[in-house]
């Protein structure tokens, strides 16, 4: 009897502890089912899945999007960045991260090493001050060459 009274209690708390873990499937409502099938512009439905990727250079769970406003807010203050001047400035920069990111996912793979890790930011950084160059006047681009020629003195950027 108390065999039986104990496998019970076994079985239920285990049942009880798988049941409570599981999440229910939420059911999709009619107003989000509305909104999913209106068009949308590219910039969000490509933007917004990249920046909640993980940002495989840290170990600390940060995300794309985390280093993305992270390096526009120290743009946005270094460079004096216009309401005009934002939205292209954060396409930007968003588009140098995912490509570092895949850089390094790739270095990963084949074995990374810090000269290599280098090279790669040199590369994506000095390609990202070429495409600023649009965007800035020529104060500000002075202002971010000088920044990057001195993280970077070995990149051809001019």
């Amino acid at each position: 009897m108390k065999s039986l009274f104990l496998t019970l209690s076994i079985v239920v708390t285990v049942s009880t502890v798988s049941f409570s873990q599981t999440k229910p499937v939420p059911q999709a409502k009619p107003a989000q089912a509305a909104k999913s099938s209106a068009p949308q512009t590219a910039t969000t439905t490509s933007a917004k899945p990249v920046e909640k990727e993980k940002f495989v250079l840290l170990n600390n769970g940060a995300t794309i999007g985390m280093v993305v406003n992270s390096v526009v807010k120290a743009d946005k203050q270094r460079l004096k960045l216009t309401d005009q001047q934002l939205p292209k400035a954060r396409q930007l920069i968003t588009d140098a991260t995912v490509k570092f990111n895949e850089g390094v996912k790739k270095l990963k793979r084949s074995g990374m090493n810090a000269q290599k890790l280098r090279v790669l930011a040199v590369e994506v950084e000095s390609e990202l001050v070429q495409k600023y160059k649009t965007i800035l006047t020529p104060e500000q681009y002075a202002k971010q060459l000088a920044h990057h020629k001195k993280i970077y003195p070995e990149s051809k950027a001019s």
